[in-house]
C-alpha cells in the first residue's frame, strides 16, 4: 500500500501560528476558565508536522506527511480535573472551550476522594531550535532516497537476508504552554530517526535484528557515519545471529550491555518512580523514598537536559523547567518524577516530568533520558573478573509489573563467559527477577556509557525517549534459556 501526500509536505512546515497569537489565545482560554469558577487552568497550543517513510524489500510502502494543530485545555478545582481539546484556534473557540472544561471540573468536584490544590513555580521563556538543516529544506525525494539506501545496504549485505524494513521519520513541533500560575513558555522540538530491521534465514534458523538511531536535532544528524551505515550494522548483526545457539538456562553472573542495562533501569525501575503511582498505590517503591534500594555504588538518573538526546526538553508539557533527576543516589531512592499534581499532593518539588504525546492528551509523569551512571570498572577487566557468566546484549521484548517490581526481558543475544573470556554467541536468553533484589546484586559497574533511542508507552500515549548506561554485572541471577 502506498500513501503519497508529499506535494503538501513542504507547505506544512510553513503553516505556523504566530507566537503573539498563541499567547493571546492561551490567555483567552485561561481567563474564561477562571471566571467560570475553577482555581487552576492551563493550555497547550501545538503545531506539529511529521514525515514517515517506510521501505520494505526495496519498495516504498508508505510515504506520509501529516500536520497536527490544536489546543489541549485543562481546568482544576478542589481535586477535580477536566480536560478538553479543540482545533478551533480562535479567541471565541478558546473562550468557549475554557468555559466548558471549567464547568465540567466544577460538576465533578464533589465526587473526588481527596481535595488538594495545585501549586508550583511560574516560568516565562522562549526556547527555539536552530538546526543546520531543517526538515522542510530537505526534498522528500532525498529523504526517500536516504531510506532506500539504508534498505539496500541490508538487502545487499548477504544472500541469507530474506526481508528488509527501513523506517525514516522526522518531527517538528512548536508548542506554547501557559497556566494560571503565570507560566508562559514557547518551545520548539526537532526529532529525526532512522530504523533498520532486517530478517535473515538459514536452514530452520530465522533471525531478526532491530537497530534505531534517533536524536534531538536537524536532518544533519542523519548525515553522520552511524545513521548512514545503520543498514550494514543491522545486517551484520542479523547474520551473526544465524550462527548463535540457544542458551542453556541456569544461574550465572550476568554482565548487561548498556542497551539491556538501560531497558532494565527504564522499564523495571523508572516506571516505578513515576509519582502518579503513589496516590494509586501501584509501585513497589511506595514506602522506599529516602530508603536504601541498592548498593552505595549505584546511581540511577533521568536527565532531560542532555544536549542532542531524543528524550531531551527544556520545559515539560506543563511549562515546568526541567532538571536532572537523581532517582537513586548512592543507593538511596532520592527523587521521583513529578507533575504539578503529584508534587502538590506529595508535598515535593515539581521537576519538569509531565509529558504528553500531543495536545490531544493530558500530561502524565514520564521519563526522558533514563540511565545508570557510570562506575569505575574497566569493561575488559570486568569481563576478565567474571568466571562463570553470560554477557547479555540489547533487547527483544519483555514485561514489567511496577506494583510488584517484577520483570522479564529477553535479550537480543548474548555471549557465554568462561574464566574471563567471551565465548559462544547465544540467543533465546532472558533475564528475570524482582528489581530490588536484582539491584542489590549489582557488584560492578563499567566506566563506559552508551544511550539507545526508543519510544515509551504509558496510558495509551507514546513519547520519544532514551535509555542506557554502562556495562554492569549482576551476581548469581537466574537466566532463562531453551
Amino acid at each position: 500500500m502506498f500513501f503519497d501526500i508529499m506535494p503538501m509536505s513542504h507547505q506544512l512546515y510553513h503553516l505556523k501560528i504566530r507566537l503573539h497569537d498563541m499567547e493571546d489565545l492561551a490567555q483567552a482560554a485561561i481567563e474564561a476558565a477562571l471566571k467560570t469558577g475553577v482555581t487552576f487552568s492551563d493550555i497547550r497550543i501545538e503545531n506539529t508536522t511529521t514525515t514517515i517513510i517506510e521501505i520494505t524489500d526495496g519498495v516504498t510502502k508508505k510515504s506520509i506527511a501529516s500536520r497536527l494543530k490544536g489546543a489541549g485545555i485543562r481546568a482544576f478545582v478542589d481535586g477535580a480535573w477536566a480536560f478538553a481539546q479543540t482545533t478551533d484556534l480562535t479567541p471565541k473557540g478558546m473562550r468557549e472551550t475554557g468555559e466548558s472544561v471549567a464547568r465540567l471540573a466544577l460538576a465533578t468536584r464533589k465526587k473526588v476522594a481527596e481535595k488538594f490544590t495545585i501549586e508550583g513555580p511560574a516560568f516565562t521563556d522562549k526556547v527555539k531550535m536552530t538546526p543546520k538543516m531543517h526538515f522542510e529544506d530537505v526534498a522528500i525525494e532525498d529523504k526517500i532516497g536516504f531510506a532506500k539506501s539504508i534498505d539496500d545496504q541490508a538487502r545487499d549485505f548477504d544472500s541469507r537476508i530474506v526481508n528488509t524494513r527501513t523506517i525514516y521519520g522526522d518531527l517538528w513541533t512548536e508548542l506554547h504552554i501557559a497556566n494560571s500560575l503565570g507560566t508562559s513558555i514557547y518551545v520548539e522540538n526537532s526529532l529525526p530517526r532512522i530504523i533498520s530491521a532486517p530478517t535473515a534465514k538459514e536452514g530452520t534458523s530465522r533471525q531478526r535484528a532491530f537497530k534505531s538511531i534517533g536524536t534531538r536535532g536537524g536532518y544533519e544528524d542523519l548525515l553522520k557515519e552511524a545513521p548512514q551505515t545503520i543498514g550494514l550494522t543491522a545486517a551484520k548483526h542479523v547474520t551473526d545471529l544465524l550462527s548463535s545457539v540457544s542458551a542453556e538456562g541456569g544461574t550465572y553472573d550476568v554482565v548487561m550491555d548498556p542497551i539491556l542495562n538501560g531497558v532494565m533501569v527504564h522499564e523495571a525501575f523508572g516506571h516505578a518512580c513515576e509519582a502518579d503511582n503513589w496516590p494509586a498505590h501501584s509501585t513497589v517503591l511506595e514506602d522506599k523514598v529516602n530508603q536504601q534500594v541498592g548498593p552505595e555504588h549505584l546511581n540511577l538518573s533521568d536527565d532531560p537536559t542532555m544536549p542532542g538526546e531524543r528524550g531531551s526538553f527544556a520545559y515539560d508539557w506543563e511549562g515546568t523547567k526541567t532538571t536532572k533527576r537523581h532517582l537513586v543516589k548512592d543507593g538511596i531512592l532520592n527523587e521521583l518524577l513529578h507533575s504539578l499534581e503529584t508534587a502538590s499532593r506529595l508535598d515535593m518539588r515539581a521537576n519538569g516530568s509531565a509529558r504528553a504525546q500531543s495536545f490531544m492528551h493530558a500530561p502524565l509523569p514520564r521519563m526522558s533520558n533514563t540511565f545508570m551512571e557510570s562506575g569505575d570498572w574497566n569493561v575488559e577487566e570486568l569481563i576478565q573478573d567474571t568466571k562463570h557468566g553470560v554477557l547479555l546484549c540489547s533487547f527483544n521484548y519483555g514485561y514489567t509489573e511496577p506494583s510488584k517490581g517484577q520483570f522479564m526481558f529477553q535479550a537480543s543475544h548474548g555471549y557465554m563467559i568462561e574464566n574471563g573470556e567471551i565465548g559462544q554467541m547465544v540467543r533465546d536468553v532472558s533475564l528475570a527477577g524482582q528489581i530490588l533484589d536484582v539491584l542489590a546484586k549489582i557488584d560492578a559497574i563499567g566506566n563506559d556509557f552508551h544511550m539507545d533511542s526508543g519510544t515509551c508507552g504509558k496510558s495509551g500515549q507514546m513519547i520519544p525517549d532514551m535509555s542506557g548506561g554502562p556495562h554492569a554485572r549482576i551476581t548469581e541471577i537466574g537466566v532463562g534459556g531453551m
